[in-house]
């Protein structure tokens, strides 16, 4: 897709509009309703701050970023919950002594793809089958539930401290 030098500013100036919007205890609330881990939402929030000027205009770029990687999750939420997964496989695997730092880069990628995958099939609405595959489909549907049930919590509590 390609967009005309006047096109892709007046899209610029809608995604900043849209941006300005967003609230951050609403940001760090949907993404860890998503399911995403603490490091995940950490490492957008340190986003949320990043502006560049363009022609005198303050445009929160780290803001767009955000809002799109939101939509995107939105768009394919297993995806990202099984990237996440893989990605905790892969820290969880460099912590092994002597081995770990060597084995962790391979690793980390082949867990990462391979959960991203088992993610995309489930938003596909494929059913999780044998093998490799099916299995991460299965952790990533357990670890949606949990996740969902911490999310219910830390808002109830939220609720009641704010009563």
């Amino acid at each position: 897709m390609s967009l005309s030098e006047p096109e892709a500013k007046l899209r610029v100036l809608i995604l900043n509009s849209n941006a300005t919007e967003l609230d951050r205890v609403d940001l760090t609330t949907r993404l860890t309703n998503f399911g995403l881990p603490q490091e995940i939402i950490t490492r957008i929030n340190e986003l949320w701050g990043k502006t560049i000027v363009v022609a005198k205009q303050v445009i929160h770029i780290g803001k767009i970023i955000i809002s799109e990687i939101i939509k995107f999750i939105k768009e394919n939420s297993h995806l990202a919950v099984g990237v996440a997964i893989g990605a905790a496989v892969g820290a969880l695997i460099s912590m092994i002594p002597f081995f770990g730092p060597i084995l962790a880069p391979l690793a980390t990628a082949i867990s990462i793809l391979v959960g991203g995958i088992a993610g995309y099939r489930i938003d596909q609405g494929k059913k999780p089958t044998d093998g490799v595959i099916g299995v991460s489909q299965e952790i990533i549907l357990i670890a949606k539930k949990f996740f969902e049930l911490f999310a219910n919590i830390f808002n109830s509590l939220r609720i009641e401290f704010n009563k």
